[in-house]
């Protein structure tokens, strides 16, 4: 595998439906030799990730929005647009999306690579083609869900 250069316009990349919203892959680890996954993330109002840990460092960058975070045993931070944080590897995280408007978050993982988030990103969420439309991401997070729901029932009724 080697690292290749990526150019990607707005809106483009892998996308994938999860339950905390859309992400669209920027560079993928695959194209990063393993050395990084970058992901862009639009979150709907209400979407939390859950207190979590894992092997990659992560780093988030707000590009819209308004979020509370957590790191370690820290309280609370609220990160408008502009705001960057940088969690190490096996630190405790979780954030939430308070506020009634969707967010937007940059994040990368580091290093990349089979086996890590960007897998289970894969294997939970759903992903969208190239024509899919995407759910409307002003609504609440529950609508997300259902959306979510939908499309797997869907795949798994076009399979059998």
């Amino acid at each position: 595998m080697a690292w290749k250069p990526v150019v990607r316009p707005d809106g483009e990349g892998e996308k994938i439906l999860f339950k905390v919203g859309l992400m669209t892959f920027k560079a993928t680890s695959a194209e990063t030799d393993g050395q990084f996954a970058f992901i862009e993330t639009i979150l709907p109002p209400g979407a939390s990730v859950e207190p979590h840990q894992h092997p990659e460092a992560e780093v988030f960058y707000i590009l819209d929005g308004q979020f509370t975070f957590w790191i370690g045993d820290e309280p609370g931070t609220i990160c408008d647009k502009g705001a960057f944080l940088s969690v190490p590897p096996q630190v405790r995280h979780a954030y939430h999306n308070h506020t009634n408007l969707p967010g937007k978050i940059l994040g990368m993982l580091a290093p990349g690579g089979d086996g890590g988030l960007e897998t289970f990103f894969r294997q939970v969420g759903v992903p969208l083609s190239d024509g899919d439309e995407a759910p409307d991401l002003t609504r609440p997070v529950a609508v997300l869900h259902e959306e979510i729901a939908r499309r797997r029932n869907k795949d798994r009724s076009q399979m059998s």
